[in-house]
């Protein structure tokens, strides 16, 4: 009898529940919509947690900071609370039954992981504000966890489910985009006004800008999967356009030559230039601008251009170190951060804590309109910098090391792959990293939900690659969503 009017009773019932849910809102008795998203997620974590993990992914662009000053609080909702639910659930399974395959823990990404997580408890305890350290540290431990191990569990099975995870995650950022590009057109398009604009969905237009470079070889990537129709083709292309279409709206620099070099790099895989050739290249190009560093400094102190609404100024813009107020903040905040290097160069002034210890150590020479002597003002700019003056040289290698085993694994993923569908995957992935390692050397948003839950997400999927699919073709591939017992009873077909 229930099972003949199942599909009515869950209509009906959804129906009330989004009645009740809506005048509850209306009437400002906010317990009953909390008490509803918290019995929801109950639900999830037990029953469903492959699509509290697409929830997660699609709630993550709309999410908002609630901070508290008293208690020195700050999170980001919904998608933190999902993310710390998660967390607790993979850890209380890790207890009684989840089980990692032993490839998988053996992987060098992974040890790089834990390497830098424990190197990170480690500088904790050494903490100038071990509060603020161990805050720090929670934070990216449920940023890790959910966006990183937990989509290692949804997807080693099947890599499809990783495409759903960021298909979530790119159509919620769209819609974001398009949010953001018409209450724009309504102020005229402003290159001052694109620097908040996208707020409160993202904090600023560089944030803004480094998940638009991220996402655009991602979209572009998936046009070219074998196999996904018209219509999923016709998206990934529109959603490509979006993309950037926001990102040249969003007038962050840093994002635009991101960009730029993932596209020079992806021009060197095409053209087979061997991995070697490409470290030496880099090598020379960093040994020249050290040699020539003083002619070079000179040359971008001439320069007077500040940013604007033109591309080719803005472009310009980049390299004066004179009167643009960004700019020279940024060089404020490195050599404020190389003093503290210098102070405490092995276990540094503790994670998460440059903001709140960097003011004494400013030069007046490089202080701006913009510079804070308050700890509100944001962190070093700068994903290696930052880290080097938190947690010192060696953290400096943790973060390293992880850059360069996760860059190696997904050329070599993509190299060596029998699937189109897997090179395309690992190609896409790894040029989205790329994109972020370059917009890292100028500005750093790890420390938020919106980057690391697609930064991390791009780990999972070249490190499952890399460990299971390598020498799978496409029919090989397409069968092992069939197989409920894969990876852990087969890792190759050649086995």
């Amino acid at each position: 009898m229930l099972e003949k009017y199942k599909k009515a009773i869950i209509i009906g019932g959804s129906a009330l529940f989004i009645i009740l849910n809506s005048l509850a809102i209306a009437n400002e008795f906010f317990f009953i919509p909390l008490l509803s998203f918290a019995a929801i997620l109950i639900y999830l974590l037990i029953y469903r947690v492959d699509i509290l993990m697409y929830l997660l992914a699609f709630s993550t662009p709309f999410s908002v900071l609630l901070e508290n000053d008293k208690i020195q609080i700050g999170i980001s909702l919904p998608a933190e609370i999902i993310m710390i639910s998660i967390t607790l659930l993979f850890i209380c399974r890790i207890c009684y039954d989840l089980t990692f395959h032993k490839k998988l823990l053996k992987h060098p990404v992974n040890i790089a992981v834990f390497a830098y997580l424990t190197w990170m408890l480690i500088t904790c305890i050494s903490s100038e504000y071990p509060l603020v350290s161990f805050k720090f540290l929670a934070a990216k431990i449920w940023f890790i966890v959910s966006s990183y191990f937990m989509v290692i569990q949804l997807m080693q099975k099947d890599i499809h489910k990783w495409i759903t995870f960021f298909n979530c995650y790119a159509v919620a950022l769209a819609t974001v985009v398009i949010i953001t590009t018409i209450k724009h057109a309504m102020t005229g398009f402003g290159d001052r006004i694109a620097h908040w604009i996208m707020s409160p969905f993202y904090n600023d237009h560089t944030a803004y800008g480094a998940i638009l470079a991220f996402f655009i070889p991602i979209t572009f990537g998936m046009v070219f999967l074998p196999k996904i129709g018209k219509a999923k083709r016709t998206l990934y292309i529109l959603l490509t356009i979006i993309f950037i279409v926001g990102l040249y709206l969003s007038y962050s620099r840093a994002a635009w030559l991101s960009l730029i070099g993932a596209i020079a790099i992806w021009s060197v895989l095409k053209l087979r230039i061997k991995f070697s050739w490409f470290i030496v290249g880099i090598a020379l190009i960093g040994t020249f601008f050290f040699c020539f560093a003083d002619d070079i400094l000179y040359r971008m102190s001439r320069n007077s251009q500040d940013s604007s609404g033109n591309l080719a100024e803005q472009l310009q813009s980049i390299s004066n170190i004179s009167t643009d107020a960004s700019n020279v903040e940024r060089l404020n905040r490195w050599q404020a951060a190389f003093r503290m290097i210098e102070a405490r160069p092995i276990v540094g002034w503790g994670p998460g804590t440059y903001q709140f210890a960097y003011a004494p150590f400013q030069d007046s020479r490089y202080k701006t309109i913009i510079t804070t002597n308050l700890g509100d003002g944001g962190n070093a700019h700068s994903e290696y910098i930052g880290p080097c003056a938190e947690t010192g040289f060696v953290g400096l290698a943790t973060v390293l090391a992880l850059m360069i085993f996760v860059l190696y694994y997904g050329i070599t993923t993509y190299t060596r792959s029998k699937s189109k569908t897997v090179r395309v995957i690992s190609l896409s992935a790894t040029l989205a990293l790329i994109t972020y390692y370059i917009h890292g050397t100028m500005n750093n948003f790890l420390d938020t939900d919106k980057l690391s839950l697609p930064f991390w997400g791009a780990f999972a999927i070249i490190v499952v690659l890399n460990c299971y699919y390598t020498q799978y073709s496409d029919k090989q591939l397409d069968s092992t969503k069939k197989n409920d017992d894969f990876p852990h009873e087969l890792e190759h077909p050649n086995n």
